[in-house]
């Protein structure tokens, strides 16, 4: 990353970079980001680097070609709708309770720790409830699936620091591809599984459809209504239902988990905004053990910019790519057909021009009065255009419940300096060292 930021004070707009042999169009000024991002008939493919998740993710809403994925969204917008978000509540409620008692028994009150597990555990936690109808007994197997999905993450990164590899021939002549071809079995015979229990249950609660007088409201489960769509006749196969559980999986909890977890490391490093956020939770829920409502969500202004400069400093996605589809102009200059772009949001949000003092932890960055006359696409944390994050709202429910829930029951102490702090720009933006805290019980 240090290496791209020079790259930036040297090429303001954007420059051209060779991966080994294969060419890229680093762009970094936001002018140029919007002018790749923002419209829906141009630039929507994603380009070479995605290639290699292809395996893993198949063609879901984060690798599928443009033509795919304009259908696709259209089916899929409406699972994460806002009243849909609202039967996931209770479940983000739960495990968020779970989250702070694993913290409590887990002994971090007395040496430090790494938060990143125990934040990952809470979003797989949630993502395989809502997301799959999965209950807590069958949580090993998710662990295991889990770590088949991380070994393939790690796979698509090596072929792309040796791009020799993306050669499809070159690769299925090394020991990684017998393991790659292992973990993709493993793969899809647990999202096979899960569609065939899913089906069953839909079925058998169609026959008792008619028994129910009671008028209950059921918790809605993505994969539910992705399976209502596949028997609606609304073009969802079961191969396509499987690629966005796989997707779901893959981007659900990974980029939650690190969100909550450098929010609660930067709120243990800035002791000032730490006491501010706690201020503002203390007066909607005071000493009581109740748990959080959509209202008290939406009074929690402060900690939502946390959350916000959070993912400015680090954004839990730290490369965009795309394919441009016909030539582009920037200014004078011209980013040809066919060209793989590169957006580093990592480095966008670090624009002094936009953010004045970028290295620093500063929610009031996204007051209002700061936020206005900013450049739209300086800040763009879930994409942006028509291919931005679907689950955009459904990561910021979770990350302000459990977030506001660590604030009402610890003072958060970071024990490494921000300086010091690595991070490592795969799939995801990962601390190479974790991020180490101790939480000390308020009361």
């Amino acid at each position: 990353m240090g290496i791209a930021l020079k790259w930036q004070e040297e090429f303001p707009l954007f420059h051209k970079a060779y991966l080994m042999f294969y060419p890229l169009v680093m762009v970094y000024a936001p002018e140029a980001v919007q002018l790749v991002l923002s419209t829906k008939q141009k630039h929507l493919d994603k380009g070479k680097i995605y290639d290699t998740l292809l395996p893993m993710l198949g063609e879901g809403l984060i690798t599928c070609k443009a033509a795919k994925w304009s259908r696709r969204r259209k089916l899929l917008t409406p699972a994460f709708h806002f009243n849909i978000l609202e039967t996931f509540f209770q479940v983000f409620q739960i495990r968020s309770n779970d989250f702070i008692e694993e913290l409590k028994k887990g002994g971090i009150t007395k040496q430090y720790k790494d938060i990143c597990p125990f934040a990952k555990n809470l979003t797989l936690n949630i993502i395989c409830e809502t997301a799959l109808g999965l209950p807590n007994e069958e949580r090993k197997e998710q662990i295991e699936i889990v770590k088949a999905m991380q070994r393939l993450e790690e796979i698509a990164m090596y072929r792309c620091i040796y791009p020799w590899l993306l050669c499809d021939w070159v690769f299925k002549l090394t020991r990684a591809y017998r393991t790659h071809e292992r973990k993709i079995h493993i793969l899809n015979n647990f999202t096979d599984k899960v569609i065939k229990k899913r089906q069953e249950v839909l079925q058998t609660e169609l026959e008792l459809e008619n028994d129910n007088t009671d008028g209950e409201k059921k918790n809605a489960i993505l994969i539910d209504i992705l399976l209502k769509l596949n028997s609606d006749g609304q073009s969802l196969r079961n191969e396509d239902i499987r690629e966005e559980i796989k997707t779901f999986m893959f981007a659900g909890h990974n980029t939650t988990y690190l969100a909550i977890s450098y929010c609660i490391y930067l709120l243990g490093r800035y002791p000032e905004v730490q006491k501010n956020a706690i201020e503002e939770v203390d007066t909607i829920f005071g000493d009581s053990k109740r748990d959080p409502t959509m209202d008290d969500l939406k009074q929690l202004k402060y900690l939502d910019r946390c959350i916000r400069d959070t993912l400015r400093l680090y954004p839990s996605v730290p490369v965009i790519g795309r394919r441009s589809s016909e030539d582009q102009p920037i200014g004078e200059y011209v980013i040809p057909k066919n060209s793989d772009v590169i957006i580093i949001p990592y480095i966008i949000h670090r624009n002094p021009k936009q953010f004045p003092d970028p290295e620093r932890f500063n929610p009031d960055n996204f007051l209002p009065e700061n936020v206005k006359g900013r450049h739209p696409y300086s800040y763009i944390p879930f994409s942006a255009g028509p291919r931005n994050c679907i689950g955009k709202r459904f990561a910021d429910l979770v990350m302000l419940i459990a977030i506001s829930w660590v604030l009402r029951e610890f003072t958060i102490h970071s024990l490494h300096k921000q300086e010091d702090l690595k991070v490592l720009p795969k799939t995801i933006l990962e601390p190479v060292h974790g991020l180490q805290v101790k939480l000390t019980p308020r009361r």
